[in-house]
């Protein structure tokens, strides 16, 4: 091709027909130009193509991460409901009413204040691989799904909130361990074993009931809520993924 071009130059100029080889002079290079134009245009799409794939792998990423989430919040959301009933029994005072009398070394399992429900927290670890990854990916602009791109980001903002209020719940739940060391009955506690000296204190301490209002404050009237409205959110959320793409 390019032989052929060159012999045309050449008998243009031979034959000395300035104005004709001028024209061709230009058509040559609008020629150069318009396959610059189509190489650059064939680069762009496919980089567009490439650009758009890398954002549906990290969609189906979020995808994943949802689903892993909304198959193990159930079990968590209802640990905290089953928590709730225990801890509301015992600032009802249901419970010291008969501990007492009642709890010794072979029903100790019933004593529900023992289970030590304020001394730890039942953690929900949420799964963001592909928020981090979106973070990363500058480009949505280009590839027409800037908007479910931003609600995703947007919907994971619920982060900062679930990790403030569960970080405040591990603090509770470490300070109350704190508290319980002072006491000689701790070890016992601590390792499951009766004692009666610490059946009395959950029966009649008013800084124990003071400690499980404070930490059903936290757990569940602000973390369990969280819980709830997140399970709501990504089912929502992982449709619109779905439908998407």
């Amino acid at each position: 091709m390019i032989k052929f071009f060159r012999k045309i130059r050449q008998k243009l100029l031979s034959e000395n027909k300035f104005s004709k080889y001028l024209i061709y002079a230009v058509g040559e290079i609008i020629l150069v130009v318009i396959g610059i134009l189509i190489a650059l245009s064939i680069n762009i799409w496919n980089e567009n193509k490439k650009r758009a794939n890398q954002l549906n792998n990290i969609y189906d990423d979020v995808k994943l991460n949802l689903k892993s989430d909304l198959s193990n919040i159930d079990n968590v959301i209802k640990q905290y409901e089953q928590l709730d009933l225990r801890l509301e029994n015992i600032v009802d005072d249901k419970y010291s009413s008969f501990l007492l009398d009642s709890i010794n070394a072979n029903n100790y399992i019933e004593c529900i204040p023992c289970e030590g429900d304020i001394n730890s927290y039942i953690p929900f670890e949420i799964q963001n691989k592909g928020l981090e990854l979106l973070k990363t990916f500058n480009d949505f602009n280009s590839t027409g799904n800037k908007e479910l791109t931003i609600e995703i980001i947007q919907f994971y903002s619920i982060l900062e909130s679930l990790n403030n209020v569960l970080d405040k719940l591990k603090e509770e739940s470490f300070n109350n361990v704190k508290y319980f060391e002072q006491f000689s009955w701790y070890s016992d506690f601590m390792n499951g074993r009766f004692n009666p000296l610490a059946i009395e204190f959950f029966a009649k301490n008013e800084i124990f009931k003071n400690k499980v209002i404070t930490y059903r404050l936290v757990a569940i009237q602000n973390y369990l809520p969280l819980l709830k409205y997140y399970k709501e959110s990504a089912t929502i959320l992982l449709k619109k993924i779905e439908i998407s793409h």
